[in-house]
């Protein structure tokens, strides 16, 4: 047998097995759409992953559930010493920062939404604060107070023969109507102006000044979070994975998925894979030109 002929049969059968694989390959996605003639579905299509798309969504979250995710893993990760210093030290760089408390509530809430809480905030404060004073009657206190100093002080001398009750009440009764009629007309204007600027001082001020002025350290903070997640998440956690359906969530999400994504998707897993396949089919289809020449010369 001629060397030619040698070299030619086995290039036919590895360009066989080549592309035999190849499109054996290519049809796992291709057509990804059902394909007719004359009204009659064309075998093989669509392509076996687009066929099987729901079932392999459902073996995928299986999967996903029972062998890479399961609910062990996820309590164990998110109760772990590690992602609870992990928040801790979020919450504790969150509250120990140099920016100011208006930049914070801005960024949280919005300029628009932080201005109209300030104003609610102002409000509510003066109009408690007014509130309170008047209901404290200082006037009447300044009456009875005052009228109890007057005569512990006359007490036992020549003066309490003409100081009584009633002169008493007489002198004090003048200055407590007038420090009420003052408190009814100034107390809005007095009390709103000392909130507004102890809302100004406030806002002004970062977390870590108003910690610091507490004397909370960092250290504290961040051992408090972290025993707090702790507890919360010991707590929490059964009934979080009690609610979540995994499967049905990494189902639902293949099943949203199009053909071409799908294809991507595994591709991005097995692409190295499918190609040594490919190259697999050639290799065969070399040893098996081989065995041909070798039982034709027999």
């Amino acid at each position: 047998m001629s060397p030619l002929k040698i070299i030619l049969t086995l290039a036919v059968s590895g360009l066989i097995g080549y592309f035999t694989n190849y499109i054996a390959v290519k049809m796992l996605f291709r057509p990804r759409t059902e394909k007719h003639i004359f009204g009659k579905r064309v075998p093989f299509t669509p392509g076996v992953v687009p066929k099987n798309q729901p079932r392999l969504a459902k073996a995928l979250g299986r999967t996903v559930s029972e062998q890479l995710l399961t609910g062990d893993d996820l309590k164990q990760a998110l109760t772990s010493e590690k992602t609870a210093d992990t928040v801790a030290q979020k919450i504790t760089e969150a509250l120990f920062t140099d920016r100011q408390i208006s930049d914070l509530t801005a960024d949280f809430a919005g300029t628009e939404n932080a201005a109209a809480l300030r104003a609610f905030a102002e409000e509510k404060i003066t109009s408690l604060a007014v509130q309170k004073l008047k209901e404290a009657d200082i006037g009447a206190l300044i009456i009875n107070e005052g009228t109890a100093a007057v005569k512990e002080k006359v007490a036992g001398s020549m003066l309490a023969m003409f100081v009584n009750d009633e002169l008493i009440a007489s002198l004090a009764a003048p200055l407590g109507e007038k420090i009420t009629a003052y408190i009814d007309s100034n107390a809005d204007g007095m009390i709103g102006k000392a909130v507004t600027e102890e809302l100004d001082r406030l806002e002004a001020s970062t977390p870590a000044d108003l910690l610091a002025g507490a004397g909370v350290a960092p250290e504290t903070v961040r051992a408090a979070a972290s025993q707090l997640f702790m507890r919360a998440a010991a707590d929490a956690i059964d009934p979080l994975l009690a609610s979540v359906d995994i499967p049905a969530m990494v189902e639902a999400r293949v099943n949203a998925m199009s053909v071409v994504e799908v294809e991507e998707l595994v591709m991005s897993v097995m692409k190295h894979e499918l190609n040594a396949v490919i190259n697999l089919g050639a290799l065969i289809g070399i040893v098996i030109g081989l065995l041909n020449l070798l039982v034709q010369s027999i």
